[in-house]
């Protein structure tokens, strides 16, 4: 146990024994007996005793706000890892229904990703990842969400957005993204990547926005690779 730890152990510690000799002083009180100077004196340990267990109650607030960052957090971007998106998800979710709202779910997946870590390493993966979240988290307004789902998926949740709008900045995002360059040891590393998206409405539920979203989002990807693949051959 650190000396930090040894120190919060023996406040604790101290604060507990405070407490129940308070407690056993209060039981045994006669309020027609007690004297002021007495009184005082009770008064001021049970203030003294409010304000340590005041602190205690502060320092595992926020040590469960840490553990609660932690573990919605993707530790390589920044960005909201897959639990943390679904908690938000859930009440964004549960208030569409409530109001009668709707939203759009986007789904990214870089194209190549894996030949960026084959030809240049897996620090220049890192930083593609790294560059592609800031990318994308300055292109959303503020209240969108942006989360790295693992390897090389993203999402973007865009609450109370119309079909019309999902669609113009579904191609925005594909657009912006498809032309962002990460420079790496002097070279230039060109992302390449597929979105789709899925609008939400009142009835809709979070697995249902998932699949619609990643069918769409494979859609693109397999138009993307058949316009490679033809474009290949025709110039040869």
């Amino acid at each position: 146990m650190s000396k930090t730890s040894d120190g919060k152990t023996t406040e604790s510690a101290a604060a507990s024994g405070t407490a129940k000799r308070l407690e056993e002083v209060l039981d045994n009180l006669d309020l027609k007996t007690i004297g002021a100077p007495m009184l005082r004196t009770l008064l001021a340990q049970t203030m003294e005793t409010l304000k340590i267990a005041r602190r205690r109650v502060d320092e595992q607030q926020n040590h469960l706000e840490i553990l609660t960052q932690l573990s919605t957090t993707d530790p390589a971007t920044g960005l909201l890892n897959t639990r943390g998106l679904h908690l938000i998800l859930r009440r964004v979710l549960a208030r569409a229904k409530r109001d009668e709202t709707g939203g759009v779910l986007i789904v990214i997946d870089l194209d190549g990703f894996k030949a960026i870590n084959d030809s240049y390493g897996h620090p220049a993966g890192d930083e593609v990842l790294v560059s592609v979240a800031r990318h994308l988290v300055g292109e959303v307004r503020e209240g969108d969400e942006v989360a790295r789902l693992g390897g090389d998926e993203f999402a973007i949740l865009m609450p109370g957005v119309s079909r019309r709008e999902a669609d113009l900045r579904a191609r925005a995002l594909s657009t912006g993204l498809n032309g962002l360059i990460v420079p790496w040891d002097g070279k230039a590393i060109q992302v390449r990547g597929s979105v789709g998206g899925a609008c939400y409405g009142p009835d809709d539920d979070m697995d249902t926005i998932y699949q619609r979203a990643d069918e769409e989002m494979y859609r693109q990807k397999n138009d993307r690779m058949s316009i490679r693949t033809t474009g290949g051959k025709h110039d040869a």
